[in-house]
């Protein structure tokens, strides 16, 4: 089933806004990642290699944001920010040629991106400036509601939830909700089941990277959001990490990702 008109413009309209955003944000990043983490910030040294990593940011990472961005969804190869993560390497090296000191890392993250020296690898769109959060969000939504209303099956999505209370239950009417008591025995329900969306309670686990489920959308709450809980549910694949302040109130909007074409 086709998307509709208003539909398509909703998606047109996140996808403008977030194109827009990352194409003056992303230049910025790379340089003033270099320009933060030099041994001698504001030296002609330091300047010219910010210099560098931002023409290169302009002249390769945006006009390929730009393709991706452009292209239908279901023709889209890989994510927004798979496309940034790639100016990691050369900042890295221009970070290098400057002396700069590595920064230390955990044991995870020297897993999961060995090369990462400085750390600067961004889990989200707000990792490249805060002021992305939300029409990274909004874009995400909106094109995971697309591909649903396409793609769409008339079983209600599945929502596995390890938390002890979500509120109002009648938001969840169309849905097939199972609540778990674990980790483990979320994994044994997708061994039988596929999860669409999979809601996590961060502040009851200290190892969010067990509730990661492939093919499922991941959202965590917890009572604070800078957190190192957080950090690793993000680094762990969590599509969406938001305080629990403001979790219920944006509850709807966090379904969206899974609401089926027909509800």
């Amino acid at each position: 089933m086709a998307e509709t008109e208003q539909e398509a413009a909703l998606l047109a309209r996140h996808t403008d806004a977030l194109r827009d955003a990352l194409a003056r944000r992303v230049p910025q990043w790379a340089a003033a990642v270099v320009e933060s983490l030099s041994p001698e910030p504001g030296s002609t040294a330091s300047d010219d290699a910010a210099a560098r990593v931002r023409t290169m940011a302009e002249a390769e990472t945006v006009p390929e944001l730009e393709r991706l961005l452009g292209s239908d969804i279901d023709a889209q190869w890989c994510s927004p920010l798979d496309i940034v993560r790639k100016l990691v390497p050369a900042i890295t090296d221009a970070l290098d040629r400057l002396g700069a000191e590595p920064r230390s890392r955990d044991p995870r993250s020297l897993e999961l991106m060995p090369h990462d020296t400085y750390a600067i690898t961004p889990a989200t769109f707000a990792d490249i400036h805060p002021s992305l959060h939300e029409p990274g969000l909004a874009w995400g939504a909106a094109k995971a509601h697309v591909h649903l209303r396409r793609h769409a099956t008339d079983d209600p999505p599945v929502v596995v939830v390890f938390a002890p209370e979500l509120g109002d239950r009648s938001r969840f009417d169309h849905y097939d909700v199972t609540h778990v008591r674990s980790a483990g025995k979320l994994h044994e329900f997708a061994a039988r089941t596929e999860p669409d969306l999979v809601i996590v309670d961060l502040d009851r686990t200290s190892a969010p990277a067990d509730f990661r489920i492939d093919d499922a959308h991941v959202v965590g709450f917890g009572s604070h959001v800078d957190t190192e809980r957080q950090d690793a549910a993000l680094d762990a694949g969590f599509d969406a990490v938001v305080a629990r302040s403001v979790f219920f109130r944006r509850l709807p909007e966090l379904l969206a990702p899974v609401a089926k074409a027909n509800l």
